[in-house]
């Protein structure tokens, strides 16, 4: 390692053929780059690399979802990264080929009872039972954000991606807790696409309550379903 004092060169970083520059303290450091590298060919490694694969783009999927953002900076007191707490939550439940009916959308939150639901070609439908058996609700909560994530696997064609995950959401406004509610959320274009591709799936939903000023107040748990 070398240290070149002053700004002759002014402040660098980044690579320098076999070296490597930074800035610290208005000096350059210069580090020399290891020749190569060989990652871990053992098979506990692999299966490990795998479902941190898994995970994070379960949790990219979740992130995706913006009203569940302010739920997840709850957790923990979460001052940092949103989507470090989602994939720490969620690795545990992810398997090292796809994510499992275990993986969670929401923290803990009101069981969410839903009697039928269903991934079709071109939508997701789900029967929401009237929510207030569920949870008390406060006159400021007016509406509803319900969110759910589809994972399709089993691909028809070997050279697709072994699963793939899409975000869907949908706002109703002057929500009636007291009322069951047939959910239904249409995939666009691109999402029709990627359900074509696939065998199964995995539907997971969860509901949020808002103020009228879009202020998200509680959630519900997630429900899935295997299909």
């Amino acid at each position: 390692m070398a240290i070149v004092n002053g700004n002759v060169i002014g402040n660098l970083s980044g690579k320098l053929g076999n070296l490597s520059a930074r800035t610290v303290d208005g000096r350059t450091v210069l580090a020399a780059r290891p020749s190569s590298f060989n990652a871990s060919q053992d098979p506990a490694v692999l299966e490990v690399r795998k479902k941190f694969s898994v995970t994070a783009k379960f949790a990219s999927a979740v992130l995706a979802l913006t009203s569940l953002i302010s739920i997840w900076k709850k957790v923990n007191n979460v001052a940092g990264s949103v989507f470090n707490e989602i994939f720490q939550s969620n690795f545990a439940y992810s398997s090292s080929e796809k994510p499992t009916e275990q993986n969670i959308l929401t923290p803990e939150g009101f069981p969410l009872q839903i009697t039928t639901a269903a991934v079709d070609a071109d939508k997701i439908t789900a029967s929401l039972p009237a929510l207030n058996t569920a949870s008390v609700f406060g006159v400021d909560e007016v509406n509803l954000s319900a969110n759910a994530v589809v994972c399709y696997y089993d691909p028809l064609n070997e050279a697709d991606e072994p699963f793939k995950n899409i975000s869907l959401s949908k706002e109703v406004a002057a929500y009636n807790f007291a009322q069951s509610y047939d959910l239904d959320i249409d995939l666009n274009a691109t999402q029709k696409n990627t359900a074509a591709k696939y065998q199964h799936n995995i539907l997971y939903v969860c509901v949020v309550t808002k103020t009228a000023e879009g202020k998200v107040v509680q959630n519900s748990s997630t429900f899935t379903k295997l299909s």
